[in-house]
């Protein structure tokens, strides 16, 4: 079996973010979620540029548990709903500042709602998720996992 593709999360749902934690395994595991701008313009450009020495402030994402040595450097961030674009792009800027080439999605109210959801329902949001991780492409390098 393939090693889940470790990535990054910010909602503002922790109910929601460790159900899509267990929906979106064995193929995706979320290793750091974020609640906050201010968490995630800090955190994420660390821990996605390598340093595993970040530990999810939130508590939540696989690599809360582990130590500094065993963490996973997220390979693309998702965003949930109830993040604006433009709170999106600040999240996505400051990482790029220093991982030019990670992948950032973003779920929408209406990506959900196009789907068939009427409000933060995590099996739709899991297939969403899904399908656009894997509209993404090249993911699965598992080189520095």
């Amino acid at each position: 079996m393939a090693t889940p593709i470790p990535i990054a999360s910010v909602g503002a749902n922790p109910g929601i973010a460790k159900e899509l934690q267990e929906k979106l395994l064995p193929e995706y595991n979320i290793v750091h979620i974020c609640f906050d701008l201010n968490s995630a313009t800090a955190e994420l450009p660390l821990i996605c540029s390598g340093d595993r020495e970040v530990s999810p402030s939130s508590g939540l994402g696989s690599n809360a548990e582990l130590s500094a040595s065993d963490r996973q450097i997220p390979r693309a961030i998702i965003f949930g709903g109830s993040l604006s674009d433009d709170e999106v792009e600040v999240v996505t800027e400051a990482v790029h500042t220093k991982v030019p080439e990670i992948k950032a999605l973003h779920v929408t109210k209406q990506d959900i709602l196009d789907a068939g959801g009427q409000g933060p329902n995590p099996e739709i949001i899991s297939t969403v998720l899904r399908k656009k991780l894997a509209e993404l492409g090249a993911l699965s390098d598992n080189s520095d996992a």
